[in-house]
């Protein structure tokens, strides 16, 4: 599945002067339909390329929170492509059951597997890193870049393409909840989270003692479930034991815990007060008090991204990638 990583020059080879680039192509892939960088002609175009080194580790982080973060003019697109070997392409039915298919619903940008890398030759990219590339309305390349993106390149591409940082939200609504309200929440942040079913240590993947044991596909299938998913986040993933920081898990819980944290059976008001209803789903309120992000039901992986990149904590599994993966 995973590319040869190549090393990265202090300057990235020239595009060869016969590459045709609206010629590049991406089968049909699951609900993708096949795709032609030509059929994109009069958009800007920004290509995602994922490799062994970016796929599930801090490689392109920055760019890639940028982008989940921004809101994307209309006439500009955004793919991300997965770089892949030939070879691979015998398992591709297997890739896309197993790991590709379900990461769909969790990505923000439509996904693509490049089997054989004809994007990172034809880029002139190294092989295996993260990789992207602007393209203007003609085709015509606008910025590359390999690995890590500096602040100031980010700024440069949201400029480029006329991205729209998000707006602060607006104040949040009176509550009482767990020890916390208005007052108590002034300068730190303060996370409400809404479980919609009784959620058990067993139940929980990621706990070293007790959690749920399966193979991939069953522990994946487990964290689709919305309140599950939320019960691993704070039990499991995320280190929220900071001063800044306080919380209150509502619902029934049973063999777990979050440090510092309340838990509340039942909050019906609070419910209301920030429109979770009976659902799953998360409330964050930034240190002015504005609610800053508010989800329910099975929160995407980028989307519980811009969450803890709000909050400043850094998933205890993030950046780690198994073994079986080389």
């Amino acid at each position: 599945m995973w590319p040869t990583v190549e090393a990265i020059p202090e300057v990235l080879a020239e595009i060869e002067a016969d590459v045709v680039l609206g010629d590049l192509e991406l089968s049909e892939q699951g609900p993708m339909p096949a795709m032609k960088l030509a059929d994109l002609h009069g958009k800007k175009v920004m290509i995602v390329i994922e490799g062994k080194e970016s796929f599930g580790g801090d490689e392109g982080k920055l760019l890639r929170r940028a982008l989940h973060r921004w809101t994307l003019p209309a006439d500009v697109v955004a793919l991300s492509v997965g770089d892949a070997p030939v070879g691979a392409q015998m398992m591709s039915s297997k890739i896309e059951r197993e790991f590709v298919g379900p990461m769909r619903e969790e990505m923000k940008l439509p996904i693509y597997v490049d089997y054989g890398g004809s994007f990172t030759t034809a880029f002139s990219l190294p092989s295996g890193h993260f990789g992207f590339v602007l393209l203007d309305e003609q085709g015509e390349v606008l910025m590359r870049l390999a690995g890590d993106a500096t602040l100031e390149q980010i700024d440069e591409l949201a400029g480029l393409i006329g991205a729209v940082e998000p707006a602060p939200g607006p104040a949040a609504p009176a509550f009482e909840l767990g020890g916390l309200d208005l007052p108590t929440c002034a300068n730190k942040f303060c996370v409400l989270v809404f479980l919609d079913r009784k959620v058990v240590r067993s139940d929980i993947p990621g706990l070293e003692e007790g959690g749920f044991e399966g193979e991939m596909d069953k522990t994946f299938e487990q964290i689709r479930i919305p309140s599950i998913r939320l019960a691993r986040v704070f039990a499991a993933d995320w280190p929220t034991d900071r001063p800044d920081i306080a919380g209150v898990i509502v619902g029934e819980a049973e063999g777990w815990e979050v440090p510092g944290w309340q838990f509340v059976v039942d909050a019906p008001e609070a419910r209301a007060a920030f429109g979770i209803g009976p659902a799953a789903g998360m409330v964050i309120l930034d240190q002015q008090g504005r609610v800053a992000f508010s989800e329910t039901g099975k929160i995407a992986f980028w989307k519980l991204g811009l969450a803890s990149d709000l909050l400043g904590v850094e998933p205890k599994r993030f950046g780690k990638r198994d073994d079986d993966r080389d």
